[in-house]
């Protein structure tokens, strides 16, 4: 278990994971965190309706998901909604900057998936560069003043 402080700024987040086992850590790892986890999905149909009907902070995304919307999708979307967007899958793409904040690669531990949303909030809500985390790539653009 891990004992670290209450977010500030991105509290509740939406898990989209396809692979229950990796779905179930990850929900676990990030409540007991203080993070709130809105909901846990498996297709990008079903993060899509949450997303209309939630208020979100953040996404936890995986790439390769259920169903007929991909990761992508979902990505851009949430993107346009401006809702923070960390990508956890098995290789970051080459385009992973234009999808999301950050791209954590799998396998992680939960230390470094706290780490990276931690990194994502650092970058949304303080508009500043985070620290380096190992398996995380970042893709800070600081925003106007």
């Amino acid at each position: 278990m891990l004992f670290v402080s209450r977010p500030s700024c991105i509290k509740r987040l939406l898990i989209i994971e396809d692979d229950p086992l990796v779905a179930f850590d990850n929900e676990r790892t990030l409540q007991h965190s203080g993070y709130d986890v809105v909901a846990t999905v498996d297709s990008g149909e079903a993060a899509v309706a949450i997303i209309a009907a939630e208020q979100i902070d953040a996404l936890v995304l995986d790439l390769g998901l259920a169903g007929h919307m991909s990761g992508r999708e979902v990505a851009r979307l949430a993107r346009d909604r401006g809702i923070a967007v960390l990508l956890v899958t098995g290789q970051c793409p080459e385009d992973a900057g234009d999808l999301a904040l950050a791209c954590l690669g799998k396998p992680h531990s939960p230390s470094a998936l706290v780490g990276a949303l931690r990194a994502v909030e650092t970058m949304t809500c303080k508009n500043k560069a985070p620290r380096k985390i190992s398996g995380l790539q970042t893709y800070w653009r600081p925003q106007a003043a």
